[in-house]
């Protein structure tokens, strides 16, 4: 390498080609105005014509981190001294270089000097082509501050953005597919009317009984725009492979999942592995920020609930597979080992229920039932229960019994949460306010943030007010018994026995090699049938 720097010039009689390099990025562009490009142009070319050197070109990266050397202009800087364009590289200060210390180190000390390019921070001092030059020595620590003030910037970006989720505002780039942001305030979400009815038509389809697959094949069949297609066309995500991009049964079931659609805002799915990677890594739903009734559902709760109870139960049928649909699917359990049962068909048409660890395994017994005989038993018996009850209303209190004590549980849950909440908000202001003595957080910074928290503070302890006064008088509400009335009065008939109506009644059905057959339901079975 030195071999190689000593087949040039070094010093102010050399004629140098320069390439002036400007970077700023978001974070950048709220401190100071001599940071903006213009200003950084305008300054260096002053310089330059100073200097009497030629100026070749001007590259810029205007929003682009200093953590990341991926960006356009930096990498166009590059190909033009591979092409011998330019042998001088000139920014304002260090930080415009980068912030990553290991890769502002390699171009400083390996790449730079391996081509025989001079470099030049001109607020910090240094040139590389300057002997003896002690803020050249300092360029290593400036390397490593910048890198930390980078880090210190992401941990309040990301404090700031944390406390507006648990607020319930939106922060994300794009609004999820079925919503838009509101034009009077991007943090908030409204519905889409474009899209919403084609998560109307998912959640519908699903309850009928159409699995993941078959729902994706219809709205493909359809010509119904993906998620990822449409936001293509329709926004300025510009991902080049969206635009060959389908529906799939991995898209379907996450936005059966959303609570999103419920009116309950969810966030935080993905988190960045750390500041300096784009890389993102999948969060565990039971760490998502969910916020509920921030805005204007797309599917009534009550849909949504029972299809996180059929989604629980593996009730839809893949249809890529040669089955059949099968209305007991997902509810049938060996009684003996507790595996679910699994359907097979025999050569004659007949299809059976046998246990899935004797399939798989050859472990515990077939446990064999015809599946026709099954569905009768099951139907059979849950007629004679309804004719025993007196009328539908005894019915449906017995059905709802389970979800109410379900729903009180849910409610004590969210107290816990918000409770738990409360107690990190306030170890949290208490932390920001130790740092703002240390110097650590500006005045400003921890104005803003003790206000964001206090919002958050405020919401939690009206939410909170609510919960309690739905702990005092848990009753049902008579739109959710007319509604349960209707499915139970639905069933009676069997006009349409379908496996929304049996996650209804039915908890699960155990059947032993005896062909004994024990049926568990959400609902108190009379004492005189048992």
């Amino acid at each position: 390498m030195l071999a190689r720097i000593d087949n040039y010039k070094k010093g102010e009689d050399r004629a140098f080609k320069v390439g002036l390099y400007l970077r700023l990025s978001r974070e950048d562009d709220n401190y100071s105005l001599s940071e903006s490009i213009v200003n950084q142009k305008n300054y260096l070319t002053d310089y330059v014509l100073e200097k009497g050197w030629t100026l070749v070109d001007t590259y810029v990266d205007d929003g682009y981190t200093g953590t990341n050397f991926d960006r356009p202009g930096f990498n166009r800087l590059l190909r033009d001294i591979e092409d011998k364009k330019i042998n001088l590289v000139i920014t304002k200060d260090l930080s415009r270089l980068g912030r990553d210390y290991i890769k502002t180190g390699y171009y400083l000390e390996q790449y730079f000097p391996d081509r025989g390019v001079r470099y030049i921070a001109v607020n910090d001092g240094i040139d590389t082509f300057a002997d003896n030059n002690s803020n050249n020595d300092m360029s290593p620590f400036k390397s490593v501050m910048n890198d930390m003030y980078a880090k210190d910037i992401s941990k309040k970006v990301r404090t700031t953005l944390d406390s507006k989720r648990a607020n319930g505002k939106f922060v994300g780039a794009f609004a999820p597919y079925g919503y838009m942001k509101s034009l009077q305030d991007k943090n908030k979400l409204v519905i889409d009317p474009e899209t919403a009815p084609i998560i109307r038509q998912i959640f519908e389809l699903y309850v009928k009984g159409y699995g993941y697959t078959k729902i994706a094949n219809i709205l493909n069949d359809e010509g119904i725009l993906p998620p990822g297609l449409y936001k293509y066309k329709n926004s300025n995500y510009k991902n080049p492979k969206s635009k060959h991009c389908l529906w799939t049964p991995e898209t379907v079931s996450k936005i059966l999942l959303n609570p999103t659609y419920a009116g309950n805002l969810a966030q935080s799915k993905y988190r960045k592995i750390n500041y300096k990677l784009k890389k993102l890594r999948t969060v565990p739903r039971q760490e998502w920020v969910v916020v509920e009734n921030t805005h204007e559902p797309i599917v009534d709760i009550d849909t949504f609930r029972l299809v996180q109870e059929m989604m629980r139960k593996k009730v839809a049928v893949n249809s890529l597979s040669s089955q059949t649909e099968h209305l007991l699917s997902g509810f049938i359990f060996c009684g003996d080992c507790g595996e679910r049962m699994t359907f097979t068909a025999t050569k004659k048409g007949n299809v059976y229920v046998i246990c899935s660890k004797y399939k798989r395994l050859k472990r515990c017994t077939r446990h064999s039932f015809l599946e026709s005989e099954l569905e009768f038993h099951i139907l059979n018996e849950l007629r004679k229960i309804v004719a025993f009850s007196i009328d539908c209303e005894k019915l449906v209190k017995a059905a709802s019994s389970k979800a109410v004590k379900t729903k009180k549980n849910d409610i004590l849950s969210e107290i816990d949460r918000n409770e738990k909440r409360l107690k990190e908000i306030k170890r949290a202001i208490k932390s920001l306010y130790e740092d703002k003595l240390k110097g650590v957080l500006t005045e400003e910074d921890f104005v803003e943030l003790s206000r964001e928290y206090g919002k958050e503070r405020e919401k939690l302890l009206e939410r909170l007010s609510q919960l309690n006064a739905k702990i005092v008088s848990d009753t049902e509400t008579e739109s959710e018994k007319e509604a349960l009335i209707k499915q139970v009065k639905d069933f009676i008939g069997f006009k349409e026995p379908n496996r929304a109506i049996l996650s209804k009644l039915i908890e699960k059905i155990e059947i032993f090699e005896n062909k004994r057959v024990a049926v568990y339901y959400k609902f108190k079975k009379p004492e005189e049938m048992r």
